[in-house]
């Protein structure tokens, strides 16, 4: 990794990382033409600047329903949406993360040509001669670029382009793309299919490199169904069973109650065998695995809330057998439902790039409109794009940032953010919704995708016009006005897909060739075209705890065989194309794989997330494929720069996650002897309870930690030192591969202990205990001496080295929590301020607390509702409820500290782990 090149000054290195004061000189520019319509009422002591705003993000082209809080016109804070079905309320990393980049002050604020500004009359000036000379050649020679789309108004305007131009053609293109998914329901039943599992009823799930838990556009619902299906599975003395098979450790592959490393070269026989064991016919050839047996008698016992799900990667063979043995099952209409796919896919992307980059080579191109893709960054090396891309004439480029393919076309136009423009979305279920400009502008010279294609037709219309007919024509003229307002206000605009029922085809298996179970390269999603946000650069990915870049991983046995440590630079060599990588073992990585996140190793994506790692691109395959066997690697003898957060935990450390078998209790937690003085409490006594048997660790807590608190990012350097200022940490525990469960994931913010070894220790009297047990800090007290930090036993107190203010105080921030100057210790409190407001506004409606009305920004944010929060001391309370469970534990709680943030035991079938 190279120097970070923020590191001039302390104060460049803030503003650049964290810093928006592109608002700063925005905030007067007129506001949008109509501003959304708030989802609620405005209550009483609110400011009338306040307010909250229902509309959609997408997420590879797919969109989650999100309401955004605002303060002066300025978005401050993201949570989901409870009536989206994609989100149910909370969040992903990308959707917290998203208000950083709307502020980011790199984001492209200028229409340019050649690199140079110009007027948006010129770029008028040259699409009006473009349409000129396309309309006198029929549109031959035309191509529109785009990724994934799922917008009715995006696809009926490219209808309408394609029409107007008959030889014109419209190409897509998606890093993330799982072709083989689409060819795999080809040949299961002919047509294409959207596969929506519900992973509530299920009640045995087999995942073939599936993982339905990890990041991902339905990452949220299917969290939420799973963490549901297992409190029923609890309540009935029953759990669900997750069997998991893939190359590369996942997070549903860490939650699973048996997971097999396998090498992609095994993943179609060992899925033969499961299907062979359950009575598929139709089988054109069998399969092999000492696992099969076992896994297909849960399935069949389970028989329709069975479900097998394949994943990205897998080939199409596999994806037909996952397919018929969900028919087998009975699992449609149970815990599977099948509908058309929501994305507008006129072909396979990688067919569809490759196809674009054969024709631009041809000089079959003339104009190409490049809107919302980098294909430049993220394409495979080996495709031959940039070189193809020189021999068109004309080349507009549109994104929110001047990235690579934008320094390669000759115009280039800034795309608004989504939370700035009118669009529309439907989700992964099909769910349509309109997006809503929720903020000030903070780009005037920016153009929608909507604007760019309707110039194509003739005068540009706005994209709130565009969005509009689309849904006129879809409701009809008559009741149109209503249901725009209920649509904005609800944040959804219509009903899921109804669901199909494609009969299975006779000669649906189509085996595929064996591959060659040689050291193959498994690639990975990683934060990809997110790489310029500081937030998810400086977040811990969970199952490495590596930060501000990536690394090639390796099972520990294959990286002692060739000679690599953790840190080690590796040369990897596939067909010929070379780079350079950090090597990280990884415990569950299936032997003779080597995992390689994309999206690294960007070139073009701003101080923040410029040589970050390493480009996986430069070794994928022109066909984008997912493994690609054949790689040698060869240690350079150098170590490499990389930021590890966290070393593996091993399940008898200490502070390690209980496992329990279902109806199993621990002792329930009972105060001992302490030195410290009792404090009855005898008004609210607010406390946190955390299930680790739900959670799943996939940050949302974190990030929303940070969007709520104004926590600052502090830089690759600094966060290598141990000086990562994050509230909330999330401990992974790898268990024995014997065990269980893979591994256990254990949120840690503050305790709040009663007992705080952090209070007698300091010598200011600045963290203190108040009346309702928050353990508070003082930060006009607070001389920096650390002493409670090294008393903490909990490490979960950060010391704040530097003064970033200066970045943090710009629109974005939440002015709710103060601003902490340099030199003074932070942590988690509870989300006080959240307390006060709740307190404030029962105080003036004459009313008391309700259960539950207070919450938390990481328990907004948790899709699986890991996390509790309330008062121990109102009567059926939730929390009082869940630390009475048997399942109840303290962290460290022999140290008699009484910690207000208890947890709940993991729950594993059979014996205890």
């Amino acid at each position: 990794m190279p120097p970070h090149p923020m590191g001039e000054t302390a104060g460049r290195r803030d503003v650049l990382l964290m810093g928006a004061s592109v608002a700063l000189a925005a905030a007067g520019c007129d506001g949008p033409d109509e501003h959304g319509h708030p989802l609620h009422a405005r209550p009483r002591g609110v400011a009338a600047e306040d307010a909250s705003y229902a509309t959609v993000l997408d997420l590879e082209g797919l969109g989650r329903g999100v309401l955004v809080r605002t303060r002066a016109g300025h978005a401050v804070k993201l949570e989901g949406n409870p009536q989206h079905p994609a989100s149910l309320g909370a969040t992903d990393i990308f959707a917290e993360a998203a208000v950083l980049s709307l502020h980011d002050p790199e984001r492209s604020r200028r229409i340019r040509r050649d690199g140079a500004p110009l007027p948006p009359a010129e770029l008028d000036a040259a699409l009006a001669e473009a349409r000129a000379a396309l309309r006198t050649a029929g549109g031959a020679g035309l191509r529109l670029l785009t990724g994934p789309i799922a917008s009715p108004t995006l696809a009926r305007l490219i209808g309408e382009v394609l029409a107007a131009y008959p030889g014109a053609r419209w190409h897509q293109h998606d890093p993330l793309a799982d072709d083989a998914a689409l060819a795999g329901a080809m040949a299961a039943f002919g047509r294409p299919v959207a596969v929506l599992p519900d992973l509530g009823r299920a009640r045995a799930v087999l995942c073939l490199g599936a993982d339905p838990l990890g990041p991902g556009p339905a990452q949220l619902r299917q969290a939420r169904d799973w963490s549901s299906g297992r409190r029923e599975g609890r309540a009935a003395g029953r759990m669900p069973r997750l069997f998991v098979a893939e190359a590369s450790p996942s997070l549903t592959g860490a939650r699973a109650d048996r997971r097999i490393p396998l090498h992609p070269a095994e993943a179609e026989g060992f899925a033969r065998a499961v299907a062979a064991a359950l009575g598929v016919p139709g089988l054109a050839r069998q399969g092999a695995h000492p696992e099969a047996a076992g896994i297909a008698a849960a399935l069949r016992e389970a028989g329709p809330a069975g479900l097998v799900l394949a994943g990205r990667g897998q080939p199409p063979a596999v994806h037909a057998l996952a397919l018929a043995m969900n028919q087998a099952l009975g699992a449609p209409g149970t815990s599977l439902r099948l509908t058309v796919p929501p994305l507008a896919q006129p072909e396979p992307m990688a067919a569809s790039l490759a196809g674009l980059t054969s024709a631009m080579a041809a000089n079959e191109v003339t104009h190409l409109l490049v809107l919302g893709a980098n294909p430049l960054a993220e394409a495979p090396a080996a495709l031959g794009f940039a070189a193809a891309l020189r021999r068109v004439g004309f080349t507009l480029h549109a994104g929110q940032w001047v990235d690579e393919t934008a320094h390669a076309c000759r115009w280039h136009v800034p795309l608004p953010h989504p939370l700035e423009a009118w669009g529309d979305a439907r989700a992964s279920c099909g769910t349509p919704a309109i997006r809503q400009p929720v903020t000030l502008p903070l780009v005037e010279a920016a153009r929608g995708e909507a604007e760019l294609l309707s110039a194509l037709l003739g005068p540009p219309q706005t994209a709130r016009a565009a969005v509009a007919n689309t849904w006129r024509t879809a409701w009809g003229e008559a009741d149109f006005e209503s249901r725009w307002d209920a649509a904005l206000e609800a944040g959804i605009a219509g009903e899921p897909a109804p669901a199909i029922a494609p009969a299975l085809r006779p000669d649906w298996d189509r085996p595929g060739e064996a591959a060659p179970a040689t050291l193959t390269a498994v690639f990975a999603p990683d934060i990809g075209p997110e790489a310029q946000n500081a937030w998810l650069q400086e977040m811990p990915r969970p199952l490495t705890g590596l930060a501000w870049g990536n690394a090639a991983l390796f099972d520990p046995l294959t990286a002692a065989t060739l000679g690599l440590a953790p840190g080690d630079e590796a040369e990897l060599t596939l067909e010929g194309r070379q780079v350079l990588a950090a090597c990280w073992p990884v415990p569950g990585q299936a032997p003779g794989c080597v995992t390689l996140p994309l999206g690294g190793g960007r070139r073009a994506a701003g101080a923040v997330g410029t040589g970050r790692g390493f480009d996986a691109n430069r070794l994928r395959p022109a066909d984008g494929a997912w493994a690609a066997p054949g790689l040698a690697v060869r240690a350079t003898g150098r170590r490499a720069a990389l930021v590890a957060t966290q070393a593996h935990h091993r399940p008898d450390e200490a502070g390690a996650v209980p496992r329990l078998a279902p109806g199993e209790a621990l002792a329930p937690i009972q105060p001992g002897a302490s030195l410290h003085p009792d404090w009855a409490y005898e008004g609210r006594a607010w406390a946190m309870s955390i299930d680790v048997d739900a959670c799943i660790g996939c940050n949302a807590c974190a990030i929303a930690c940070q969007a709520e608190n104004n926590v600052p990012v502090v830089g690759p350097e600094e966060l290598a030192r141990g000086r990562g200022m994050h509230w909330l940490r999330i401990d992974r525990y790898d268990a024995p591969p014997a065990a269980p469960a893979a591994a256990s994931f254990q949120p840690v913010p503050c305790m709040h202990c009663e007992k705080a070894p952090c209070e007698p220790v300091c010598p200011v009297n600045a963290t203190v205990h108040d009346s309702e047990g928050l353990n508070v800090m003082v930060h006009a007290r607070c001389v920096g001496t650390r002493t409670c930090s090294n008393n903490c036993p909990y490490k979960v107190r950060r010391f704040n080295w530097d003064d970033h203010r200066r970045a943090l105080d710009t629109p974005r921030r939440n002015p709710e929590v103060a601003l902490r100057p340099r030199g003074v210790m932070e942590k988690c409190t509870y989300c006080s301020h959240r307390i006060t407001a709740a307190r404030t506004q029962a105080g003036l409606e004459g009313r008391a607390l309700r259960d539950g009305e207070v919450e938390t920004a990481c328990q907004r944010a948790c899709p699986t509702q890991a996390i509790t929060f309330g008062d121990l001391n109102a009567p059926g309370s939730a929390v009082a409820a869940l630390r009475r469970d048997g399942r109840s534990y303290a962290l460290l709680g022999h140290l008699e500290t009484r910690p207000r943030t208890t947890y709940l035991a993991q729950t594993v079938p059979g014996e205890t782990a």
